[in-house]
């Protein structure tokens, strides 16, 4: 049977999709893999059938229109940005997607990001299975895009989700009536409720001992784990680094991922290195999308990193300081040390309050707030807290314990047949 896996985004949206298909292959399905050009060489490490979507996010996050989006950090600013930046790059998206699926047995794909593909699954006759690397719509807390606090209204809650992917699917919808006119009857509102009454499985791919499963979920959603992808066959870390690693007490780790502007690298970096002083401490860097620490003279007690598998290198650090998105935020529970959080946008928020309220890191640092201060003393308390840090190795355990991959293929071999 021939599977394709649709979606799209940074390396952290892309990555868990990546683990699932690896997981499939391994089973025996033909899998086609379709996401962001830029992620070409990345994926060719694990000897998948690629299908690129021929927009690059990276160079996309690094356009003023990108930038302002991924600093939107209210929700009148997210509302504002996101039509502007995502609107010009929609048809070159919905036509490689659906291309990508015209030989599929099966599709299989990330129903937020995408919302489009249950209706070429409905135009191809053939089964469409959807996934979500977030909490799906729920009376439990408000939608996690909006930076809204916990609310303890279940009406707002679940109207916040409806209006959320309402919003998205709205920027789809020309496009895909334009598109399936006389084929397929497309809805005005998002295909969320069409699923759930079609009683197609949903596989969400994180951990309920993190984000416990609400009582108002249906029960065609499945909460499988979280999807960890493991480094691919011919990757070796640096020796250097292992040196550094292990040249005195642990290392922090501080990296924002696809996140910053990188006009702004040199002020964060400033902020970054007075706070290791401060707290003593050496740190490994990732340089990330804003290329952060790249051309600079760092000190001895830096190791910058272009990039690394975060799975391999976390569990080796005292504290993981990162922005909180849904990626990594899943490899730094997994890797059992404590968190510093420094959200930069949307669901990042939310991330980063869970984390507190489960005792795995102090309370957040929002990116417009970051001073060196603040960093020092989440730093400090992250590496003395002893509470905290036993949390956090329990919560590792406990994470390490699922199998995330197996839970999904078993669900989607059952479906499929």
């Amino acid at each position: 049977m021939n599977i394709t896996i649709l979606t799209a985004g940074s390396q952290g949206d892309i990555q868990p999709y990546l683990a699932l298909a690896v997981g499939l292959k391994n089973t025996g399905y033909q899998v086609k893999f379709v996401a962001n050009v830029n992620f070409a060489g990345f994926i060719a490490g694990y000897d998948l059938d690629f299908y690129p979507i021929q927009v690059d996010s990276f160079k996309f996050a690094q356009t003023p229109q990108g930038r302002a989006w991924l600093e939107s950090d209210t929700l009148l600013k997210l509302i504002w940005n996101t039509p502007r930046v995502v609107r010009p790059v929609v048809h070159q998206i919905f036509n490689d997607v659906l291309n990508a699926c015209q030989e599929a047995d099966a599709l299989i794909y990330n129903s937020f990001t995408l919302p489009f593909v249950h209706y070429i699954g409905k135009s191809l006759d053939i089964p469409c299975i959807p996934t979500s690397t977030d909490p799906l719509p729920t009376r439990a807390h408000p939608a996690i895009p909006i930076n809204i606090k916990w609310s303890g209204s279940k009406t707002f809650n679940i109207l916040s989700h409806i209006l959320v992917h309402q919003f998205a699917w709205q920027v789809f919808l020309p496009i895909v009536r334009k598109s399936f006119k006389g084929k397929v009857n497309i809805s005005m509102l998002n295909p969320y409720r069409q699923i759930l009454a079609s009683q197609t499985p949903v596989l969400c791919a994180y951990s309920s001992s993190v984000l416990p499963r609400p009582v108002d979920l249906p029960d065609q959603v499945m909460i499988t784990g979280y999807w960890f992808l493991e480094s691919d066959r011919i990757w070796q870390p640096d020796p250097e680094l292992i040196t550094f690693i292990n040249l005195k007490q642990r290392p922090i780790y501080i990296g924002f991922g696809s996140m910053g502007n990188s006009d702004k690298k040199d002020s964060t970096v400033e902020m970054v290195l007075e706070a290791l002083a401060e707290t003593k401490q050496r740190a490994v860097l990732g340089a990330g999308w804003s290329e952060m620490g790249a051309g600079q003279k760092l000190p001895g007690n830096i190791f910058l990193l272009k990039s690394i598998p975060h799975r391999w290198l976390f569990p080796q650090m005292s504290v993981v300081v990162h922005h909180a998105g849904p990626g990594t935020t899943a490899e730094a529970l997994s890797g059992g040390v404590p968190s510093v959080t420094v959200p930069h946008f949307a669901s990042q928020y939310f991330y980063a309050d869970r984390l507190a309220e489960a005792g795995v890191s102090p309370a957040p640092i929002a990116r417009r707030h970051l001073s060196t201060k603040q960093l020092a003393e989440a730093i400090s308390i992250a590496l003395t807290d002893q509470t905290m840090r036993a949390k956090a190795d329990s919560l590792g355990a406990q994470i390490r314990a699922e199998d995330g991959i197996e839970n999904a293929v078993s669900a989607i071999r059952t479906f499929l047949g």
